[in-house]
């Protein structure tokens, strides 16, 4: 694998940033001489980051080479800036270190634990070659797992190591557009707030930026790139997109769980460290790692839950008005909302997997105790709940396809029995016209004049439109009388009304 040189300086904080051999940032900055050349190279170190701002497994692994990655002997040069942080809490204290950053990593690993802590949790943001090279280094990390943990696209699975548990999954998240004129709002606030309450909203200022690098749902697959599928999809009503990251976490021992998000994980672990912080939670009183990955894992699918409702309240939207009014054209939306299902239920279908392995995992070093594998029971039932819903979803979709076709062709039916009966009743007249054709000695309606002719053309328009419009004409027609029904039924309720307040009135009186 060549060496590449990793531009450190720029803003964005989720960007894979990579400069090809050649001259330095700094021979390219103090060389004016050239625009030319200096737009050129812009051009191509734009053309780098974004065929790079997404790891892929062809970065990591080549053909060829050793399985997994030691990260004694292989450097890569993908950075990110990351958003770090460490808790440590026991049932009595909990501490969290925030704003630990790329450099100061390794030096806080190099102190000594707390010796009141029973639990270590480290949260990293963001996907970078020198974060992971510390972690695999300083707990020992397996090669394969540092190599999942490094590619982009990796499926949901559980792996159990000499000292280690790695489980990798994605996290669906609903992501809405941001208000312009809320962020106007929010700024002019921050400006007026200290320092404090400026770095935490730096931070999330941080996160909506790292959001955008979350991949979307529909473009896995065969709707990538597909610009008629992205623009007729089921929640763009809503305007709503579901987004997707991966999730690498170790669980390791001494109760320690390195949890990494490639993006942004906030949604995930906010309420964690609200737990965490608060005492004589479950968390607290636990003082188990393996029941904190239970919560993350529970978090990630809950998450999902707001996705398979917003499918679930389109899709009854739609069924109303097919109910009403079926038409040939829903059949092209119901097959796009069938392809989105499809696709979330291959993301999310294999968590279910996941977490049952979880449950009936053991191993000699119990890495996952007795009581965490009794609240994963409540996370597979979240799990199977959603997977249940979107099968259902699913089978609502097709039952809807099948009822367009069964209702057209029904009305296409009586359309024809119509004119088969108005075939019939003019066929004798048809045959005996066309048998005979116009010798007739005696032809008094030759004589007449020509209102006649459109007297009887009006008449037998008339009788084609009436039969023409029968089924419309019936509905309307049962409908009037259902009308009066429900009018007289009204009235005798009211007159059965009348009756019990006079018979009310009369007893109240004796």
């Amino acid at each position: 694998m060549s060496k590449e040189k990793v531009n450190r300086d720029l803003p964005s904080p989720s960007e894979i940033v990579i400069e090809k051999y050649g001259r330095s940032r700094e021979d390219n900055s103090s060389d004016t001489s050239s625009v030319r050349g200096r737009g050129r190279l812009k051009a191509l170190t734009k053309k780098v980051i974004a065929a790079n701002r997404l790891l892929s497994a062809e970065q990591i692994h080549l053909a060829g080479q050793d399985p997994g990655i030691d990260p004694k002997s292989v450097d890569y040069d993908i950075h990110t800036r990351c958003k770090i942080f460490c808790a440590d809490f026991s049932e009595k204290d909990a501490t969290t270190v925030k704003n630990l950053t790329n450099e100061s990593l390794e030096e806080f690993l190099q102190k000594e634990r707390p010796p009141e802590s029973r639990v270590r949790w480290i949260n990293i943001d963001g996907i970078s070659w020198d974060v992971i090279k510390i972690l695999s280094i300083h707990y020992d990390l397996h090669p394969l797992a540092i190599e999942d943990s490094l590619q982009g696209d990796q499926r949901t699975k559980l792996d159990q190591y000499q000292n280690h548990l790695y489980v990798s999954l994605l996290l669906h998240s609903l992501v809405e557009p941001t208000d312009k004129k809320n962020g106007e709002r929010n700024s002019e606030r921050n400006s007026e707030r200290n320092s404090e309450i400026n770095s935490e909203i730096n931070d999330e200022s941080d996160e909506k930026t790292r959001t955008r690098y979350r991949k979307d749902l529909l473009t896995m697959n065969h709707r990538e790139d597909s610009i008629y599928l992205e623009t007729h999809r089921l929640l763009r009503k809503q305007k709503l997109h579901v987004t997707v990251e991966q999730v690498s976490i170790f669980l390791l021992e001494n109760h320690i769980l390195i949890t990494i998000f490639k993006c942004s994980g906030s949604s995930v672990y906010r309420p964690i460290l609200a737990r965490i912080n608060q005492p004589k939670t479950l968390l607290r009183t636990a003082q188990e790692a393996s029941l904190l990955m239970e919560a993350v894992i529970d978090g990630i699918v809950d998450l999902a839950i707001p996705i398979k409702d917003s499918y679930r309240h389109q899709i009854a939207e739609l069924e109303g008005k097919l109910l009403i009014r079926p038409k040939m054209d829903y059949t092209r939306e119901l097959h796009i909302i069938s392809g989105e299902l499809t696709i979330l239920k291959r993301t999310l279908g294999p968590v279910q997997g996941l977490v049952t392995l979880l449950r009936e995992h053991s191993d000699e070093k119990n890495l996952i105790s007795n009581l965490a594998r009794t609240y994963f029971m409540d996370v597979s039932d979240h799990i199977i709940e959603i997977v249940d819903d979107l099968d259902t979803m699913t089978k609502i979709t097709e039952n809807l396809v099948n009822m367009i076709f069964n209702l057209i062709a029904y009305e296409t039916n009586e359309n024809m029995r119509i004119i088969a009966i108005f075939s019939i009743v003019f066929l004798p007249m048809t045959f005996i016209a066309g048998f005979f054709g116009m010798n007739f000695s005696k032809f008094p309606e030759l004589n007449y004049d020509m209102s006649y002719f459109w007297w009887v053309t009006g008449v037998s328009t008339a009788i084609m439109f009436m039969v023409g419009t029968y089924s419309i004409w019936i509905k309307w027609v049962s409908r009037f009388f259902r009308y009066l029904q429900r009018k007289r039924n009204m009235s005798a309720r009211k007159s059965d009304r009348r009756e019990i307040e006079k018979r009310n009135l009369v007893t109240d009186e004796k």
